[in-house]
């Protein structure tokens, strides 16, 4: 009799386990699945973002990323990864998707057609914008080329304002 109970819990034991499996593979299959309805949302404002000439839309594409990226770094809780390997100097291929770089991506993007349709409050807005959301040295490509559309436009403010001054 004892040995016919501990079969019985056994094959218990056993049921549970296996039903606890397949409902935790169920859920993450869902969670796998927001996720990537997430991603794809980001996509496509990244897509339009660089697709745009709509210089508004292309504001608001940057923002709606900024508030992703901040929202998953909230979650997350990321620590600045720490690295051995020398700082590439221009974009790096990826095998994935870092929604930090859609956004300073999009960010430049914005500033530089601000820039060349002559709106340089709203070119140093996203140039400014890139400056402080994207210090880490993993984003120095943008960093970098923000750095320089703002002594672009500084320079251009500055001429504006020396030739109002000598006509």
């Amino acid at each position: 009799m004892r040995q016919e109970h501990r079969r019985q819990l056994a094959l218990v034991l056993i049921l549970l386990i296996a039903l606890s499996g397949c409902d935790t593979s169920r859920h993450s299959s869902r969670s796998s699945l927001s996720d990537n309805g997430r991603f794809m949302a980001l996509w496509n404002t990244y897509t339009h973002c660089l697709r745009s000439e709509d210089l508004e839309a292309m504001r608001t594409d940057t923002h709606r990323l900024i508030r992703a990226v901040h929202r998953i770094d909230s979650a997350e809780n990321p620590t600045p990864l720490e690295r051995s390997e020398p700082i590439p100097l221009g974009p790096t291929i990826r095998l994935s998707v870092d929604p930090a770089v859609m956004a300073a991506a999009c960010a430049l993007r914005a500033g530089q057609a601000a820039q060349e349709m002559g709106r340089l409050s709203i070119a140093r807005e996203m140039f400014h914008t890139i400056v402080l959301h994207f210090s880490q040295p993993g984003y120095r490509y943008y960093t970098d080329r923000a750095r320089l559309g703002l002594e672009h436009v500084d320079a251009i403010s500055r001429a504006a304002s020396l030739s109002r001054f000598t006509i």
